[in-house]
């Protein structure tokens, strides 16, 4: 286990955000289930994914943004969500309790 980085995202059209291999966690700070899943998926992480930014949206304070990433990935809102991105393209999405840090190995 090792600690996760984790990085806000301010505006969804900058051209850098997506170029690398990312992680976007949609968390709900409200939601028992979403903190759980959030706590297991910090926990398995491993500095050795390959994995280069991790982002974790609050989708109560951040909605906008968080609408904005379901619209351009075409998915329905759900927390917790967990996506995958790689070279601007959604490689993996999961949600509740799928979400699992050993999908991305």
């Amino acid at each position: 286990m090792s600690k996760i980085n984790w990085l806000t995202i301010e505006d969804l059209n900058n051209s850098e955000l997506f170029k690398s291999n990312c992680v976007i966690f949609k968390h709900s700070p409200r939601c028992i289930i979403s903190k759980i899943v959030l706590k297991k998926f910090e926990f398995q992480h491993s500095d050795k994914c390959g994995i280069d930014k991790f982002f974790l949206i609050n989708v109560i304070k951040e909605r906008e943004i968080s609408n904005q990433i379901s619209t351009l990935f075409q998915l329905n809102h759900e927390s917790p969500q967990l996506l995958l991105v790689k070279n601007k393209s959604l490689i993996y999405s999961a949600s509740h309790s799928d979400i699992n840090f050993k999908d991305l190995l």
